[in-house]
């Protein structure tokens, strides 16, 4: 892993009386010390991951559910065409934008080919498999794929395939239906498979739900937007597994963003922001690696977050942080200006017992609990300072 060394001059034992907890032991910290700061970049390698324990009572899981109506839609240019079992369900093709409106159960559509100015809209009163064949398409007018639907959106990325999805800046929405991103879901999106997925978003967000997300393993997700966040949902984000790279560039955006929990117990992920820090109505919003409205927990897997706008955060929390597993690296780079740069943010306790942490930032606090920081005994290697601490279990 390639680092950069910087020399950082501290007063660390002022830290003493700011920060507390449970291991009755402060490391020592000499007043002039150096540290490696690591690189954070993107990482599309490929990764070895375990296979799941899938839990036969659980409905997030496609292996549960049956999928017996298939429907084909193929995109070629300026035209699109479905065909398969097609009962109760009714089609409107207009150029290349495709319209699906079902009343049917069990079905799965398999999308594949390209457009540059093209989508998918799906009304169903039922949950459906949507499975990526290797399908590239530009919607200029809104979203590419577009899910208004309440039920479960089982999105699969079909083996080896790469599948791209490009909005335009400008959406002609209509104003009695939400269309918040590039992958936009009304309902439940759960990713499973073996390919790949790019989505660039230039309105709003990159993959967007109203509901909850789950990333499974096996899947390499890339999601980047110039204007919202990378990946966004209302009820929750569960990282499970899988190659997922966000890149966010907006004012005050989030690399993912979760009005619930965040959740991390597997999987690689690497997210960078650059955005800036926006002024609204009095209050000062700044950009995120990872911003969750309540919890966030992270069991196993890798979590490399870097945050380069002035004063943004790598992790910002409502509620508890808890660490128990994985590793986690968190480097702050903005400057402090409108807020205070950040790696590890919290209104509650940062709770760690396990794993390992990097936790960086080059303008202010590497670790900031609102309440109390509390460390768990059995560390191997703890060291920390106002401007970063590494934890090893």
């Amino acid at each position: 892993m390639k680092h950069t060394k910087l020399y950082i001059m501290l007063l660390a034992f002022s830290l003493a009386g700011c920060i507390s907890d449970d291991s009755d032991l402060m490391p020592v910290i000499e007043e002039w010390e150096n540290v490696d700061v690591e690189e954070i970049s993107l990482d599309y390698s490929d990764l070895a991951e375990p296979a799941e324990t899938i839990d036969p009572s659980d409905d997030d899981y496609t292996e549960n559910n049956q999928f017996t109506h298939k429907v084909d839609v193929v995109f070629n240019g300026t035209t699109a065409t479905v065909s398969g079992d097609l009962d109760d369900i009714d089609v409107l093709i207009s150029g290349a934008h495709v319209t699906i409106d079902s009343y049917t159960s069990e079905v799965e559509y398999i999308v594949s080919g390209k457009s540059t100015d093209g989508g998918l809209k799906i009304y169903s009163t039922n949950k459906y498999l949507l499975t990526l064949n290797g399908v590239t398409l530009t919607n200029p007018t809104g979203a590419v794929i577009n899910n208004q639907s309440s039920k479960h959106l089982y999105l699969q990325l079909a083996p080896g395939t790469v599948n791209s999805l490009t909005d335009g800046n400008n959406y002609s929405t209509t104003n009695t239906e939400d269309e918040k991103g590039a992958f936009f879901s009304e309902g439940q999106i759960v990713v499973s498979g073996s390919g790949t997925l790019n989505v660039n978003g230039h309105h709003r967000h990159a993959i967007a739900s109203d509901d909850y997300i789950i990333f499974r393993p096996g899947s390499k997700i890339y999601a980047t937007t110039t204007a919202g966040h990378g990946i966004k949902a209302n009820d929750g984000i569960d990282i499970r597994g899988s190659v997922i790279n966000v890149e966010v560039s907006g004012t005050a955006s989030k690399g993912i963003n979760s009005e619930a929990f965040v959740n991390v117990s597997g999987g690689r992920t690497t997210i960078t922001t650059t955005g800036q820090s926006l002024i609204e109505e009095g209050d000062t919003s700044t950009c995120a690696a990872v911003k969750c409205d309540s919890t966030f927990t992270m069991t196993a897997g890798t979590l490399r977050m870097k945050s380069t706008g002035m004063g943004g955060k790598c992790i910002n929390a409502t509620k508890t942080i808890t660490i128990s597993g994985g590793q986690l690296s968190a480097v702050a780079l903005g400057e402090k200006a409108l807020g205070a740069p950040k790696a590890l943010k919290c209104d509650e306790d940062i709770i760690i017992n396990g794993g390992r942490i990097f936790s960086y930032s080059v303008n202010s606090k590497a670790v900031d609990a609102d309440w109390e920081l509390i460390v768990s005994p059995g560390w191997q290697t703890y060291k920390r300072t106002s401007r970063w601490m590494i934890l090893q279990y």
